[in-house]
């Protein structure tokens, strides 16, 4: 793996991870970064515990690797939580693994409070801080996993946040489990993109236009349990700049992927989505998606004065998509058991889409899916 940065010849060997001396030196130069650390990482407490927490690192695991993490989130006599996350990589850390990754979490007093805390300390993997110093995009922090990516979180599955991108080419498999108070997704971003069983790696993501989807000859299998999440952080401590879009991007185009869980898009939510940001969803070849939201609804302090002043809040009223690509003939279409009380909003809709209402109490004559832009064939079942 090869970067090309700012750095004094003298400097190289010894400090490629001291980020304010990359900054501020003054060669080009390429190097690579051979990482010895071992491939199976193991951590256990009764406290914080984080299998890997890296910082203005380059890192490549080129055999794959194992995170099993194991410790406890809430001190509910301290009042007090820790982080129990499986990878947190910070500040333009560059992490790339081959041969897929395995994070298992064990977390036995999770922080399941409604607020953002557990949004940011409990998580499968976490990239978050890119260009923390430096307004460059060589300072944004990368993930991509190359292979079988398997996670099992008690908290989210994975997050980008500010200038991180995430990218899972596949086969990928994430459970979640669901909070009573604490709102947590298989798959989160806070202007930062994750890319889901697709090759294209999630920094390249302008937008959430059609045009944008890759041409695929075969689809990996990706089975996720949990609900995706595109948050507008705009309000308390380190709020996001809003310079660019947040983008998730998922593949289901296999017969046995499938994804259990309802989306959540805030800029959608509110009426303001200026870099257009959402999901795009690859819906082929038989796949399913089970429409129902899982776990606790996001809780926003104040969102209900802002709705009550404004008419736009924050608050859940139906899996938003910005783009759902189906099969490309009504015997490859993709499969949507429609199982929310609130109807699904497509922005655009192209392909064969089967839509099976199985809503709870459902109104007669009630739509369970709203499509802006139909260039596709909907087929509605009971």
């Amino acid at each position: 793996m090869k970067y090309k940065q700012k750095l004094a010849i003298g400097t190289i060997l010894g400090c490629l991870s001291l980020v304010p001396m990359v900054y501020g030196a003054s060669a080009d130069m390429v190097y690579e970064a051979n990482v010895t650390q071992p491939e199976h990482i193991t951590v256990q407490t009764t406290g914080r515990a984080v299998g890997m927490r890296k910082y203005h690192e380059v890192l490549d695991y080129p055999e794959g690797l194992h995170i099993e993490v194991s410790g406890v989130g809430y001190d509910a006599a301290l009042k007090k939580h820790h982080n129990v996350s499986g990878i947190y990589v910070h500040d333009g850390t560059r992490l790339t693994i081959h041969k897929g990754l395995t994070v298992a979490m064990q977390n036995s007093t999770p922080y399941d409070q409604p607020d953002e805390m557990a949004h940011y300390y409990m998580s499968g993997m976490y990239a978050g801080f890119g260009r923390k110093q430096i307004n460059d995009p060589k300072y944004d922090t990368k993930v991509v996993v190359h292979g079988p990516t398997v996670i099992r979180a008690v908290g989210n599955g994975v997050q980008a946040n500010k200038d991180s991108y995430i990218t899972l080419d596949g086969p990928v498999k994430i459970e979640t489990m669901p909070f009573q108070q604490a709102d947590v997704y298989g798959a989160i971003v806070e202007e930062g993109s994750i890319g889901i069983g697709t090759n294209r790696l999630a920094d390249t993501y302008t937008s959430t236009t059609i045009s944008s989807v890759e041409q695929v000859d075969q689809y990996p299998t990706v089975q996720v349990m949990g609900n995706l999440g595109v948050l507008n952080k705009n309000y308390g401590l380190n709020p996001n700049p809003g310079r660019h879009g947040s983008y998730i991007m998922m593949n289901l185009g296999t017969k046995d992927s499938v994804w259990t869980g309802a989306a959540l898009n805030e800029f959608a939510e509110s009426g303001d989505n200026p870099h257009q940001s959402g999901i795009t969803l690859v819906l082929k070849n038989n796949a399913t998606w089970h429409n129902q939201w899982i776990g606790a609804k996001r809780h926003r302090t104040g969102h209900e004065e802002l709705l009550l002043g404004t008419g736009k809040g924050y608050a859940f009223t139906g899996s938003h998509i910005q783009n759902i690509v189906g099969g490309d003939t009504p015997e490859t279409a993709g499969i949507i058991y429609q199982e929310d009380v609130y109807p699904i909003v497509v922005n655009v809709l192209n392909g064969y889409i089967k839509v099976v209402d199985h809503r709870p109490n459902a109104s007669e004559g009630s739509a369970p899916i709203h499509v802006n832009t139909n260039e596709g064939i909907l087929t509605i079942l009971k």
